[in-house]
């Protein structure tokens, strides 16, 4: 009880200022700081010459002279707006553990000058820590957009695959939690005793020798508290939304309900991170207490500032103009007040390699699944023998699903159509084979349509115009799309047959990709699908699909977007969050 006595008289003292402190900076950070750091990366852009980033122009790029320091600079710009938070929450205790009334310019004042010395060398280890460390362990010590970070689907289904990989995760993720764990009062000592973040790590680990189970339990406690929170606002939300929906209640009570739920969820929004910083700086005084360890800052009276009136008040006005100018120009560059397109009529579901979760990828019973679970498209991959045959399969080499360790360029059609292809999945699939990319079109004909991945890999030849030519002899131009990560080989498939629809994989994407010529279809990594993306491809008559989308949580956010399609390994679930998605959810 002591504990959460102390807690809250830190916490609450100076609660006026902490509420407006950290709604501004979360203002504060969305308009500024964010589009500081992506129009840096913009203009590097412009510098290199592209409109657009993707796998094809990467090494461009990265080797144009303007872009390294736009990119570093950013850096650094996302880490000063981590700090800065972080320091102001240490500050604002600091404050209500001396009794000593802040206001929010003092406390800004107060923290740029903790915050800048990021900048030092000594100090450049603070970079990773709030740009990586923190977000990736999600810890409660930032409201900052970077917690919302999340890795490519497509990466974490290919780890949780693979046992070896997971359990490196696993052991990684442990690392991360111990290491951040004890530079839990890193920040303290770098604000409050003015040391370098090296000395900091170290006073950090020190403070919490024989403590360490006491900071386990509050912080468990403090999760505890965050997950109350979220099932709070989600009942309230689903509360709110329900009555609305129903209609029972006056326009009055619905408006009124609907400013309240909003409200609720702004002020858990504002006040939990610094309650976070509450708890954690009272462990912090009540160690160093113990420890006699003195705690050096001090409020001292502020003195005369050299500064006049006119002086701050066009300091003022400058930094207005560049929050102004640099999210205006994001806004306006970026088509973000642009209307959005209209959402398509039917969201088109992909069959990843076929019905992958039920039968062995890339095989006629993968194929088979999808047409029978009602998959609008099927996912294949087709790579090419020594004599020119064209094979499904999505790796290079025959290893993993038949136990041949030879890559296709070495073998022959012959030496390779007999081998089992299912045994690795399920011995009940022990007659399926590595299916021509005929056997493939005669199996999918009148019945699914196809994305055909084509997968050059530097020793076959024509494999493009052998692909469009088998296409067009079964009549199925209208009903396919030739894909590819590599950028010329869509540009070969168009010199092969200019009506041949070609479909753009992309790891990478980030700028105006409509214009990219020869490509109809977009199919991104779902970590760089975002609204603009969407609708500036809508614009120029484009599609957008999204791979590989598993998660639910995931596939609604793509849905919001308008997204045309998605590529999935579980069909049922796609199709069912398709169907009952509605853009005014």
């Amino acid at each position: 009880m002591n504990f959460i006595r102390s807690t809250w008289r830190l916490f609450a003292y100076n609660l006026r200022t902490v509420f407006l402190f950290e709604a501004g900076f979360q203002i504060a950070f969305a308009i500024l700081f964010v589009p500081l750091s992506l129009g840096l990366i913009d203009f590097a852009l412009y510098a290199a010459g592209l409109s657009y980033l993707c796998d094809a122009n990467l090494a461009t790029f990265l080797g144009s002279p303007v872009t390294w320091p736009c990119a570093l600079f950013a850096i650094l710009l996302l880490s000063l707006g981590s700090l800065f938070e972080m320091c102001a929450l240490v500050l604002l205790m600091q404050a209500g553990r001396m009794r000593r009334k802040i206001g929010v310019r003092e406390l800004a004042n107060r923290t740029f000058e903790q915050a800048v010395r990021i900048v030092h060398p000594r100090n450049w280890l603070l970079i990773p820590f709030v740009l990586l460390l923190v977000p990736l362990t999600n810890l409660a010590v930032t409201s900052s957009v970077l917690t919302d970070f999340r890795p490519p689907e497509f990466i974490m289904d290919f780890i949780w695959e693979n046992n070896v990989l997971s359990c490196a995760l696993i052991a990684l993720f442990v690392a991360l939690y111990i290491h951040a764990f004890f530079l839990a009062f890193g920040v303290h000592f770098f604000t409050l005793r003015n040391e370098d973040w090296m000395q900091a790590r170290a006073s950090s680990k020190r403070l919490l020798h024989g403590a360490r189970w006491m900071l386990a339990r509050r912080i468990l406690a403090l999760v505890g508290l965050f997950a109350a929170e979220a099932a709070a606002v989600a009942l309230i939300g689903i509360f709110t939304l329900t009555v609305l929906i129903e209609g029972d209640a006056s326009p009055v009570a619905s408006i009124g309900l609907a400013v309240i739920s909003l409200g609720f969820l702004i002020i858990t929004q504002c006040l939990l991170t610094p309650f976070s910083y509450a708890a954690l700086s009272c462990t912090f005084y009540e160690l160093t207490d113990k420890k006699n360890i003195p705690v050096d800052y001090r409020f001292e009276p502020s003195g005369p500032t050299g500064r006049t009136p006119f002086a701050k008040r066009a300091t003022a006005a400058a930094l207005a103009l560049i929050a102004f100018a640099s999210s205006t120009s994001y806004i306006t560059s970026h088509g973000l007040f642009e209307p959005s397109q209209e959402p398509p009529a039917r969201v088109e579901i992909t069959a990843h390699r076929g019905g992958a979760r039920t039968a062995p990828e890339n095989t006629l019973a993968a194929f088979q699944q999808a047409i029978d679970e009602g998959a609008d498209w099927v996912e294949l991959d087709v790579q090419q023998t020594a004599d020119g045959v064209l094979m499904v399969m999505h790796d290079a080499n025959l290893k993993r699903t038949t136990g041949l360790d030879k890559n296709f360029w070495e073998v022959t059609y012959n030496e390779i159509k007999d081998l089992d292809n299912g045994s690795w999945f399920d011995p009940a699939f022990a007659d399926q084979r590595v299916c021509t990319l005929e056997e493939a079109l005669a199996l999918c004909k009148g019945k699914i349509k196809m994305n055909i991945e084509v997968k050059p890999d530097g020793h076959g030849t024509d494999l493009e115009r052998k692909t469009v030519d088998l296409i067009n002899a079964y009549g199925m131009r209208d009903h396919v799309a030739v894909a590819s990560i590599s950028y010329d080989a869509l540009v070969r498939v168009k010199q092969a047959d200019p009506l041949m629809p070609t479909m753009y994989d992309m790891t990478l994407a980030y700028g105006y990709l409509s214009h990219i010529p020869y490509v109809d279809y977009f199919s991104v990594d779902d970590f760089f699908v975002t609204r603009q993306l969407v609708d500036d491809a809508h614009r120029e008559g484009k599609i957008v699909y999204a791979w590989t989308v598993n998660d639910p949580a995931n596939m609604a956010r793509l849905l919001s977007y308008g997204i045309d399609g998605l590529v999935t390994d579980d069909v049922t679930a796609a199709r069912e969050m398709a169907e009952d998605f509605h853009p005014a959810d």
